[in-house]
């Protein structure tokens, strides 16, 4: 199997999404979207325009907004290609700003949420409510109520017309979708390690100008009692989502 991952920030890598299928044994492609590059050999590689010789594709976060494809050329790449893996028959991962591509590839909607919502952003470890479809669901079917999962964005989204909501939360009601049988989209972060959340923890003190002692003591309790939980979760998920290959 060899599945394709767009990484659309550097400090938002596939982390276990991608130690979990090396440890299946599937061969792993990763494009720098915005550098338009080969992350393994270096190479210049922009966004395929086709799913051929792949799998299935992970599309996942970065700091920009699906509303900047003018800044940001790989966006409407990655929608289309999204497109393609989905009328293929071939499984799409969408994270965070990933699923916010997925949706606008189906037609949605994607904004910041001060702008129709009653919050800014979400941001650490926050509960997961499951909707009934979830219990049904091949990847979800057992997951943990109230299960907290990583948050860091400003954007959501509508849902897309025919899309199935997984999972909610009141202050983001699209936290999780399914399109057909294989094509999902999650806005939380399914992705994280602990490396990934400590490069994250010197990133957030800098956007906000606070000593980074200061978000540790924020982040490092729900670090302690959630992420465990949440990368045994994530390997589940990514062993069943390969499945559907």
């Amino acid at each position: 199997m060899h599945i394709l991952y767009l990484v659309n920030a550097l400090d938002s890598p596939p982390g276990v999404l991608l130690e979990e299928a090396t440890r299946q044994g599937a061969a792993a492609t990763q494009i720098d979207t915005v550098n338009r590059r080969d992350m393994t050999t270096g190479l210049e590689h922009d966004v395929p325009e086709s799913p051929d010789g792949f799998d299935a594709l992970v599309v996942l976060g970065g700091v920009m907004g699906v509303y900047e494809a003018d800044r940001y050329p790989f966006i409407e790449k990655s929608k289309r290609l999204v497109r393609q893996f989905h009328d293929a028959g071939k499984p799409v991962m969408g994270v965070c700003l990933g699923s916010q591509i997925v949706a606008s590839a189906f037609g949605a909607p994607v904004y910041r949420m001060m702008e129709r919502l009653e919050t800014k952003e979400e941001w650490g470890f926050l509960p997961q409510t499951w909707e009934e479809a979830a219990t049904g669901d091949p990847l979800l079917q057992d997951a943990a109520p109230g299960l907290c999962t990583m948050h860091w964005h400003g954007d959501t989204f509508d849902l897309p017309e025919g899309a199935l909501r997984l999972s909610t939360r009141e202050t983001c009601p699209n936290q999780a979708f399914r399109i057909g049988d294989k094509t999902y989209a999650f806005q939380f972060h399914l992705e994280v390690t602990r490396p990934i959340l400590d490069g994250w923890t010197s990133l957030r003190a800098k956007s906000l100008d606070v000593p980074r002692a200061e978000i540790e003591a924020l982040i490092e309790p729900q670090i302690e009692a959630s992420l465990s939980a949440q990368e045994e979760f994530a390997r589940r998920v990514m062993r069943r989502w390969m499945a559907l290959a």
